[in-house]
């Protein structure tokens, strides 16, 4: 019996539970795709009704079996070349190695061609490689790479001198005081008079604790 081909169309708002359980199936390979669900499916829904992005859904029969994201940006605005770029594609294990990325590809070919660009671009990520060798045999080459950095860590380096920041260094250097201070005050009666034994051990303990190999240690030594 022949398999059904791979047709392609342009996903709509009606299409949002679809293409939601094929984003489920890709966040289990794909471990950077952290966005809750639900966030995900509001920003979809609004995004599909804006035009702002645009999904192309593959079936295989009446089966979902993958999607390609797109947005209309170029990846250097001002520079490069306009045309679509392939934000995110996604086939489902067990329907790949059937053309079914192939085809999502050829249609976004199609429509980067009659919008008139020159180029397709797409996002891949360095730890994706499998995804990342599929799209480079097929011609796509290195052009930017972009960096992301959490707002919070970028504050405290461009504004070392926050009040903010300051606080949590002053916090971090009055602990660091107490804890040396603490230290040396163990050390000094230590030095000053014998302590007993089990004193001695519960003072070392806190400084052993979280230690694996402080953890085996004792087991060994009662069953020799």
């Amino acid at each position: 019996m022949a398999r059904p081909p791979v047709e392609v169309r342009l996903a709509t708002t009606a299409d949002v539970d679809a293409l939601m359980e094929l984003y489920q199936q890709a966040r289990y390979e794909q471990v950077h795709l952290r966005t809750p669900v639900e966030q995900v499916r509001t920003r979809l829904d609004q995004a599909l009704r804006d035009g702002a992005v645009r999904v192309l859904l593959a079936t295989v029969g009446e089966r979902p079996a993958g999607y390609a994201l797109l947005s209309p940006h170029a990846l250097l605005p001002l520079t490069a070349t306009p045309g679509p770029c392939v934000e995110h594609l996604h086939v489902v294990p067990e329907m790949r190695r059937r053309g079914v990325g192939r085809c999502l590809l050829r249609r976004a070919l199609a429509m980067a061609q009659e919008e008139g660009a020159e180029e397709l671009s797409c996002t891949v990520l360095p730890q994706d490689r499998e995804y990342t060798r599929y799209m480079a045999r097929l011609g796509f080459a290195p052009v930017v790479v972009r960096r992301a950095a959490p707002l919070a860590v970028l504050r405290r380096r461009l504004f070392p001198e926050d009040p903010a920041t300051e606080d949590v260094l002053a916090r971090r250097r009055s602990l660091r005081g107490r804890l040396a201070r603490a230290h040396a005050a163990v050390v000094g009666s230590a030095g000053a008079s014998p302590a007993p034994e089990g004193l001695v051990a519960q003072r070392r303990e806190p400084r052993r604790r979280g230690s694996l190999s402080d953890a085996v240690t004792p087991t060994v030594q009662s069953a020799s």
